[in-house]
């Protein structure tokens, strides 16, 4: 009987022993985390530019992989991930942890230059977001839940490895810009006429083989580049695009190394009042969908 109780109060010692074992690790887990979390604080600036807040830029051994406790800077505004070569070796992201929409205050990511290949489902939550970058990576569809991002006004995500065009971005009407170039996008999609406000679309160096009529509704088009497509004619409304002046502003439009044909490349190089006069000033104008 003896010799049970004492064997009873060994397990009893071990299991106390153990759970303050236990219990001093997780303590010094969290001491760790905190620390970690004060030294990427003493690292956030406070951007007084255009997209001004509190700013926090990783990069290199420090971006990758992408440490759990900056999870937890609820206060972040602007996170720069994107990468860089430090003494000849490359550190690039090449999963985006869906822990990402912790960070509920951000308006600005930068994911330049990584290796994605898809975006979680829990960038969508960042419902502050205004400005996304994912341009020199590997994505070649967007989550559909992306039209939840509906403050988004700039997103960039040129160089990637897009053969479709995203159809989930017709829906996200409050985009200004837009940049898809350096991909192999074939057919612009009609719907993509509903961003009203859309004032810069880059397309450069896509396989584009076709401007849809309906496109040439986006009036508030400012800066335009189809340069370097495979188009070879453009619609007969095309020249309702009247804010498009690249024969004074050659940076603002382009559409050079086109197979053009209707009309003319050397007739669109001159912009787009000589486009609108080939095409026929008389074309009555063409009702908005």
């Amino acid at each position: 009987m003896q010799r049970n109780d004492l064997t009873r109060r060994r397990g009893t010692i071990n299991l106390t022993v153990l759970m303050a074992v236990l219990k001093f690790k997780a303590l010094g887990f969290r001491a760790k985390a905190r620390r970690a979390k004060t030294k990427y604080r003493k690292q956030i600036e406070t951007d007084d530019r255009r997209w001004g807040g509190r700013r926090l830029k990783l990069s290199g051994r420090a971006a990758v992989p992408i440490p759990g406790e900056i999870f937890g800077l609820f206060e972040l505004e602007i996170l720069d991930l994107s990468t860089e070569r430090t003494s000849g070796l490359d550190f690039r992201i090449e999963r985006l942890p869906r822990e990402i929409g912790y960070l509920y205050r951000l308006r600005i990511l930068n994911l330049d230059v990584n290796a994605l290949t898809s975006l979680p489902d829990a960038i969508c939550e960042l419902k502050y977001l205004e400005c996304l970058t994912v341009s020199c990576n590997k994505l070649q569809t967007l989550p559909l839940s992306f039209k939840k991002l509906i403050r988004l006004e700039s997103l960039h995500l040129a160089s990637n490895h897009f053969q479709a065009f995203p159809l989930v971005i017709c829906q996200m009407e409050s985009l200004k810009f837009l940049d898809l170039s350096c991909n192999q996008i074939v057919i612009l999609p009609p719907t993509l006429s509903k961003l009203k406000y859309l004032r810069t679309l880059l397309l450069y160096n896509n396989k584009i083989n076709e401007w849809p009529d309906a496109l040439c509704d986006l009036i508030e088009l400012r800066t335009l580049w189809l340069g370097k497509n495979e188009l070879k004619r453009l619609p007969i409304h095309f020249g309702q695009l009247k804010h498009l002046d690249w024969s004074n502003y050659p940076l603002s439009s382009n559409i050079n190394d086109n197979p053009l044909m209707s009309p003319p490349l050397n007739v669109c190089q001159l912009g787009i009042q000589a486009i609108r006069d080939y095409l026929g000033s008389g074309i009555p104008k063409r009702s908005s969908l």
